[in-house]
């Protein structure tokens, strides 16, 4: 991995170089980010898509477009899962928490660093050219991994989409709110998501972190060349005493000094799916007066690893403990949505069907809810 085991070798000259095993996630584009077109022939998915988001060009050109999820999208651009898993999968690595119970602050918010990073391609990896299906008001979802480690959420809000979840975890919990709002770029070739969601992390020993902003995800190929996942912008978490910075990097020329001056290699400086984390320690005076001093610094990527000098403390292989549906779950579980089970069982005709009767169902709902507000 390039930023996590390392050796020394002696090059024709006698002098010490640094070789680096490369550890990259497999869907990885070679320029950056996450190759959303890998593996598998999305021709007729990418076919379908240009023809939704053609018959949209024209209203956000004129500016009678807000979201994506105004127009229904037909079932072949859809996954067999909801909002609410890709919530879930968000935090696949959260088991990474499970050591910050007996760990100082410092490592404690290294590690929720980490973890915070670690999750950012496995939605990627998953819908690749497709995307969950859209959601349904008062819809849940539980999960449970084989640790015991528990996951529950449910959907509030339709447009944008807002869900709140909970997990209980081993010595730790999160609770927070995801709030998703996306923007179709005018050339509708592209769009960016904003995450506007809070969280907060609790461990049993008393520590509690929150995570007050989050990156801003890219997504570009919507139409024609390659589909390509990236991030850009902060993340920021602060605990008692402690703040953790993650700036993500990518199509850069800023970064290039300090990334070829950390590989020593122009040729490994090309990659732009860097992550760097500065954690300080913040003290606040008597009169008020912030002070916020560097303690250590990380570097990494989302689609490798993240380090913090030699200490290695994520990497894209590490093993990934899935999440699974217990076998009693609630009546309004989006596992038991129409539309989802016919999907599972290849009846795609009817999961189109289902699809444009829950939507209309949907809306009607929401409409009710206003009324009685």
């Amino acid at each position: 991995m390039w930023f996590g085991f390392k050796k020394q070798n002696d090059n024709q000259n006698g002098q010490q170089v640094q070789q680096f095993v490369s550890h990259r996630h497999k869907a990885a584009h070679q320029q950056g980010g996450l190759n959303l077109s890998f593996g598998e022939d999305n021709s007729e998915t990418q076919k379908v898509a240009g023809s939704v988001f053609k018959q949209l060009s024209g209203k956000i050109i004129s500016g009678n477009f807000g979201s994506l999820l105004q127009i229904s999208k037909p079932i072949a651009m859809s996954l067999d899962m909801s909002f609410l898993h890709g919530v879930a999968l968000g935090h696949t690595y959260s088991n990474l928490l499970e050591r910050c119970n007996k760990l100082s602050g410092l490592e404690q918010i290294k590690y929720i660093s980490a973890y915070q990073i670690s999750g950012l391609h496995c939605n990627g990896e998953i819908t690749k050219m497709k995307s969950p299906l859209d959601p349904l008001v008062g819809e849940t979802l539980q999960l449970v991994k084989e640790d015991g480690t528990q996951f529950y959420a449910e959907q509030t809000s339709f447009d944008p989409p807002i869900c709140y979840y909970y997990i209980q975890g081993n010595n730790y919990k999160i609770y927070g709110d995801d709030r998703l709002e996306i923007q179709i770029h005018k050339t509708v070739n592209s769009l960016t998501g904003v995450q506007n969601g809070k969280q907060t992390i609790v461990f049993e020993n008393g520590a509690i972190y929150r995570c007050t902003q989050r990156p801003t995800m890219e997504i570009t190929g919507l139409m024609m060349g390659e589909r390509v996942l990236n991030w850009q912008g902060k993340m920021i978490i602060e605990g008692s005493g402690l703040k953790s910075v993650i700036t993500f990097n990518y199509n850069c020329e800023g970064m290039m000094s300090k990334i070829t001056s950390f590989f020593k290699s122009t040729e490994q400086a090309k990659i732009y799916d860097i992550v760097e984390v500065d954690i300080f320690q913040v003290e606040i005076d008597e009169n008020g007066k912030k002070t916020e001093t560097l303690l250590q610094q990380g570097i990494g990527s989302w689609l490798e690893g993240l380090i913090f000098g030699e200490e290695n403390v994520w990497q894209i292989d590490q093993e990934k403990k899935k999440w699974i549906s217990p076998q009693e779950i609630l009546q309004s579980d989006t596992t038991k949505r129409d539309d989802l089970i016919f999907m599972r069982n290849q009846r795609m005709e009817d999961a189109q069907k289902a699809k444009l009767q829950l939507e209309e169902q949907n809306f009607k709902d929401i409409e009710n809810r206003r009324k009685k507000q």
